[in-house]
């Protein structure tokens, strides 16, 4: 299989937020993510309560989220930032497992990073982890991340812009 390019798109359509809904409500992509419970009947009462074709400022509200598209594919799964003072949060899903392990989770971390770093000019990009998702984990740290300190339950990493410019 040859590996696509991912792109990061900004606007949410209808059709993505029900895509969102499926990926959501799978065990296995959720399982350590720090969602709060049933968010993909959320995602489905939101549908169904505002039936915009556009539905990119609920997702904006503290941040930027972008979808992970492959041309070939459409989404994928989303990154959100989150800005905090000088650094940017992130978190990143892969909601088609059919496309895990195949660097796609890496590459749009990158491209999360550039616009983290270029367009709101922090200094650093922190992702938290859950302990045992170590397939996270190795993503985080391929992209360039280090592990910063050990938490309760999870990890943080971190990814300081010097880094980022020689990675």
């Amino acid at each position: 299989m040859v590996q696509q390019d991912v792109q990061l798109r900004s606007e949410v359509f209808r059709q993505d937020v029900e895509k969102m809904a499926r990926w959501m409500a799978d065990e296995e992509v959720t399982e350590y993510l720090n969602e709060e419970q049933n968010i993909d009947h959320e995602l489905r009462s939101l549908l169904d309560r505002s039936p915009l074709p556009v539905y990119s400022p609920h997702f904006n509200r503290d941040g930027c989220f972008f979808l992970v598209t492959l041309p070939a594919d459409g989404p994928i799964g989303f990154v959100r930032l989150v800005p905090k003072r000088d650094q940017a949060e992130i978190v990143v899903v892969i909601g088609e497992r059919r496309h895990w392990c195949n660097g796609y989770g890496c590459q749009a971390i990158r491209k999360a990073a550039r616009h983290a770093f270029f367009e709101w000019r922090k200094e650093r990009m922190v992702a938290t982890i859950h302990r045992e998702n170590r397939r996270s984990q190795k993503v985080f740290q391929k992209a360039g991340f280090a592990e910063k300190e050990k938490l309760a339950t999870e990890t943080r990493f971190t990814l300081p812009v010097e880094r980022f410019l020689q990675h």
